[in-house]
Protein backbone atom coordinates (compact mmCIF):
# COMPACT_ATOMS: atom_id res chain seq x y z
CA UNK A 1 0.00 0.00 0.00
CA UNK A 2 1.20 3.54 -0.79
CA UNK A 3 1.11 6.23 1.91
CA UNK A 4 1.60 9.82 0.78
CA UNK A 5 3.61 12.15 2.99
CA UNK A 6 1.61 14.59 5.06
CA UNK A 7 2.36 18.19 4.09
CA UNK A 8 2.36 20.79 6.85
CA UNK A 9 1.34 24.37 6.18
CA UNK A 10 4.73 25.45 7.54
CA UNK A 11 6.53 23.47 4.83
CA UNK A 12 4.18 24.80 2.14
CA UNK A 13 5.14 28.33 3.17
CA UNK A 14 8.85 27.47 3.31
CA UNK A 15 8.77 25.99 -0.22
CA UNK A 16 6.79 28.96 -1.54
CA UNK A 17 9.12 31.40 0.26
CA UNK A 18 12.23 29.80 -1.24
CA UNK A 19 10.75 29.95 -4.74
CA UNK A 20 9.74 33.61 -4.33
CA UNK A 21 13.18 34.46 -2.91
CA UNK A 22 14.91 32.78 -5.87
CA UNK A 23 12.75 34.72 -8.30
CA UNK A 24 13.41 38.00 -6.46
CA UNK A 25 17.16 37.35 -6.50
CA UNK A 26 16.92 36.96 -10.27
CA UNK A 27 15.46 40.45 -10.72
CA UNK A 28 18.81 42.35 -10.78
CA UNK A 29 19.91 40.24 -13.77
CA UNK A 30 17.15 41.88 -15.83
CA UNK A 31 18.98 45.19 -15.58
CA UNK A 32 22.30 43.92 -16.91
CA UNK A 33 23.42 45.01 -20.38
CA UNK A 34 23.88 41.44 -21.57
CA UNK A 35 21.53 38.50 -21.32
CA UNK A 36 24.20 36.05 -20.06
CA UNK A 37 23.70 36.75 -16.31
CA UNK A 38 19.94 36.32 -16.69
CA UNK A 39 20.40 33.01 -18.50
CA UNK A 40 22.84 31.66 -15.91
CA UNK A 41 20.79 32.75 -12.89
CA UNK A 42 17.55 31.65 -14.57
CA UNK A 43 19.01 28.21 -15.25
CA UNK A 44 20.21 27.80 -11.66
CA UNK A 45 16.85 29.01 -10.30
CA UNK A 46 14.97 26.66 -12.62
CA UNK A 47 17.03 23.66 -11.51
CA UNK A 48 16.42 24.45 -7.83
CA UNK A 49 12.68 25.06 -8.35
CA UNK A 50 12.27 21.84 -10.36
CA UNK A 51 14.15 19.94 -7.64
CA UNK A 52 11.86 21.36 -4.92
CA UNK A 53 8.71 20.53 -6.90
CA UNK A 54 10.05 17.03 -7.59
CA UNK A 55 10.49 16.41 -3.85
CA UNK A 56 7.13 18.03 -3.05
CA UNK A 57 5.23 15.88 -5.55
CA UNK A 58 7.01 12.53 -5.03
CA UNK A 59 7.43 11.99 -1.30
CA UNK A 60 5.69 8.77 -0.27
CA UNK A 61 6.11 5.46 1.51
CA UNK A 62 5.16 1.98 0.27
CA UNK A 63 4.71 -1.21 2.28
CA UNK A 64 5.23 -4.25 0.08
CA UNK A 65 6.47 -7.78 0.82
CA UNK A 66 7.39 -6.92 4.44
CA UNK A 67 9.57 -4.04 3.24
CA UNK A 68 9.08 -0.30 3.73
CA UNK A 69 10.12 1.59 0.59
CA UNK A 70 10.46 5.37 0.81
CA UNK A 71 10.95 7.95 -1.93
CA UNK A 72 11.43 11.71 -1.92
CA UNK A 73 12.39 13.20 -5.27
CA UNK A 74 15.66 11.58 -6.38
CA UNK A 75 16.23 9.99 -2.97
CA UNK A 76 14.90 6.54 -2.11
CA UNK A 77 15.55 3.55 0.09
CA UNK A 78 14.10 0.47 1.69
CA UNK A 79 13.87 -0.94 5.19
CA UNK A 80 12.96 -4.48 6.14
CA UNK A 81 9.98 -4.17 8.52
CA UNK A 82 11.39 -6.95 10.71
CA UNK A 83 14.50 -4.82 11.31
CA UNK A 84 12.39 -1.99 12.80
CA UNK A 85 12.75 -1.91 16.58
CA UNK A 86 11.06 1.34 17.58
CA UNK A 87 8.80 4.07 16.23
CA UNK A 88 8.40 7.37 18.06
CA UNK A 89 6.12 10.31 17.30
CA UNK A 90 7.97 13.58 16.70
CA UNK A 91 6.57 17.09 16.56
CA UNK A 92 9.09 19.79 15.82
CA UNK A 93 11.15 21.43 13.12
CA UNK A 94 14.47 20.08 14.38
CA UNK A 95 14.52 16.32 13.77
CA UNK A 96 17.34 14.24 15.29
CA UNK A 97 17.86 12.00 12.25
CA UNK A 98 19.97 12.19 9.11
CA UNK A 99 17.35 10.92 6.62
CA UNK A 100 14.19 13.05 6.54
CA UNK A 101 12.08 12.11 3.50
CA UNK A 102 9.05 13.94 4.90
CA UNK A 103 7.07 17.10 4.14
CA UNK A 104 5.69 17.72 7.62
CA UNK A 105 7.20 18.65 10.96
CA UNK A 106 4.82 16.17 12.60
CA UNK A 107 5.82 12.59 11.89
CA UNK A 108 7.49 9.39 12.99
CA UNK A 109 11.09 8.52 13.80
CA UNK A 110 11.60 4.92 12.72
CA UNK A 111 14.55 3.16 14.35
CA UNK A 112 15.81 0.04 12.56
CA UNK A 113 18.83 -2.28 12.57
CA UNK A 114 21.03 -1.36 15.49
CA UNK A 115 21.63 2.38 15.16
CA UNK A 116 19.81 3.52 12.00
CA UNK A 117 16.83 5.84 11.95
CA UNK A 118 14.71 7.78 9.50
CA UNK A 119 12.04 10.45 9.86
CA UNK A 120 8.84 9.99 7.85
CA UNK A 121 5.42 11.62 7.89
CA UNK A 122 2.71 9.41 6.39
CA UNK A 123 -0.68 11.11 6.02
CA UNK A 124 -2.54 8.14 7.48
CA UNK A 125 -0.07 7.45 10.27
CA UNK A 126 -2.40 5.28 12.38
CA UNK A 127 -3.21 3.05 9.41
CA UNK A 128 0.50 2.98 8.53
CA UNK A 129 1.48 1.99 12.09
CA UNK A 130 -1.21 -0.70 12.21
CA UNK A 131 0.18 -2.26 9.04
CA UNK A 132 3.75 -2.17 10.39
CA UNK A 133 2.62 -3.78 13.67
CA UNK A 134 0.72 -6.44 11.72
CA UNK A 135 3.96 -7.35 9.91
CA UNK A 136 6.25 -6.99 12.96
CA UNK A 137 4.45 -7.10 16.33
CA UNK A 138 7.80 -6.61 18.15
CA UNK A 139 8.00 -2.90 17.24
CA UNK A 140 7.95 -0.62 20.28
CA UNK A 141 5.64 2.36 19.75
CA UNK A 142 6.41 5.53 21.75
CA UNK A 143 4.63 8.86 22.11
CA UNK A 144 1.96 8.16 19.51
CA UNK A 145 -1.81 8.15 19.58
CA UNK A 146 -1.73 4.67 18.05
CA UNK A 147 -3.60 2.10 20.09
CA UNK A 148 -3.21 -1.60 19.29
Amino acid sequence: MVYQSAISNFNKYVYLGVIILLLLLTTPAFFEETIAPLLVIGLIDSIIIIFLIWIYKTTYYTLKDETLFWKSGPFYGKIKVHSITKIAHHNGIIVPTIWKPALSHIGLIVTYNKFDDIYISPEKSEEFLAELIRINPNITIKNTAYVE
